[in-house]
């Protein structure tokens, strides 16, 4: 069973949009998509239009509307909600308002046959794994809402009385998940930036030394994830990293555009290979 396990990365999951659109374009087509926030967002959306065009739509809506539907982080508006004594930097109105535009966010996970969906979250109170879709009972939206739950830009996500965040927390690129769902040939698509890879000296202030700290374990989470797939000789794993050199960072989704052609170029780079 062929999967495509998209990681999170909030604006980097543009990148996906266009690493997408290349594998479409060479025939291959995902059997289950798995994606953790950005990613479950990139997942959702093929699993409801698993062809070409789907995938164009996506990359259009990065290009388009993502800018537009989900705000900045300004500098008052998160001081005020710190003061207050809010759960997030942002609230998550306007994602939300955002996804029940998408004609399939009201249905369950279990409508979808091929591909099969899951998204990935983390239990608020003990940092279990959540897979949406393991219930076919389960609501898109409350599998996206949850997935893309990131401290702490957005609150936590209540379904049946339970918290949960975004997925990264406890698995940025979920491939022993979608192993055990069934995948024995995976196409991941890793986003963002690696900080923890840089080779120039690191910034130091709070925000960049923060950010640096949950870089690193983010890459020592994948690195312990790729080496138990690479470890299991039934699994064909193919590792696409959809790195920008020039990083816009991680909240600025004025660069759709930009990260959609990165993220085609790296997958026509590996498929050439």
């Amino acid at each position: 069973m062929r999967a495509f396990v998209l990681s999170g990365g909030a604006n980097y999951g543009a990148q996906q949009a266009g690493a997408l659109e290349v594998l479409f374009e060479h025939g291959l087509r995902p059997d289950m998509v798995m994606g953790v926030s950005a990613g479950a967002l990139n997942a959702a959306w093929v699993a409801a239009s698993p062809d070409l065009d789907g995938v164009r739509e996506l990359a259009r809506i990065w290009r388009e509307d993502a800018a537009t539907s989900i705000p900045a982080v300004g500098p008052l508006t998160a001081l005020f909600r710190v003061v207050w004594g809010k759960d997030s930097l942002l609230p998550n109105d306007s994602l939300v308002q955002f996804l029940r535009r998408w004609p399939f966010s009201e249905r369950a996970f279990g409508e979808f046959i091929r591909p099969r969906l899951y998204t990935v979250a983390a239990n608020y109170d003990t940092g279990a794994l959540r897979v949406f879709g393991d219930d076919p009972n389960d609501r898109v939206l409350d599998g996206l809402m949850a997935s893309t739950a990131m401290p702490p830009f957005y609150p936590p996500w209540e379904v049946d009385g339970v918290s949960y965040l975004d997925g990264g927390v406890s698995s940025h690129l979920p491939l022993q998940a979608a192993v055990a769902r069934g995948a024995d040939e995976i196409f991941a698509l890793r986003n963002g930036h690696d900080f923890a890879l840089a080779t120039g000296p690191v910034q130091r202030n709070v925000l960049s030394i923060g950010a640096h700290a949950i870089s690193l374990l983010i890459a020592r989470q994948v690195q312990l994830e790729v080496e138990a797939i690479q470890r299991d000789r039934t699994v064909r794993l193919h590792l696409i990293n959809l790195h920008i050199d020039d990083d816009p960072g991680l909240w600025n989704f004025s660069r759709a555009a930009e990260l959609i052609d990165v993220g085609r170029r790296a997958v026509e780079v590996y498929l050439k290979n």
